[in-house]
């Protein structure tokens, strides 16, 4: 094994192993035992991930709105919040390892602007 394939497995290692991805996993785990409200946290994540993908929201304000409005009663549950911020720890600290290599290598990413 070369030595990128040697510390691509120490790195997924390390972030199985953070605190990050712990209270993600124990939150998934908490939510997998409630499947109808899995269902409804993945409906949430589903509509949130398009609404913050989609350039042809011509009421961003109003569309945030509106969606947290429909999963008001979801997003009230603790679990749900633990679990939806425990995402988002593990989310940054992927995007963080990736753009640290990405700055590393000057891979030119000017396209994007």
């Amino acid at each position: 094994m070369n030595k990128i394939e040697n510390l691509k497995l120490e790195l997924t290692k390390a972030i199985r192993e953070s605190q990050e991805y712990k209270e993600y996993r124990e939150f998934s785990e908490v939510l997998s035992r409630q499947p109808d409200l899995k269902r409804a946290v993945d409906e949430f994540r589903k509509e949130n991930f398009l609404y913050q993908n989609s350039h042809d929201i011509e009421d961003p304000l109003g569309a945030s709105l509106a969606l947290d409005a429909r999963f008001a009663d979801v997003r009230s549950q603790e679990v749900v919040n633990r679990y939806l911020m425990a995402e988002m720890g593990v989310c940054r600290l992927v995007r963080d390892v990736c753009m640290s290599v990405v700055e590393a290598v000057d891979f030119d990413m000017e396209f994007l602007q």
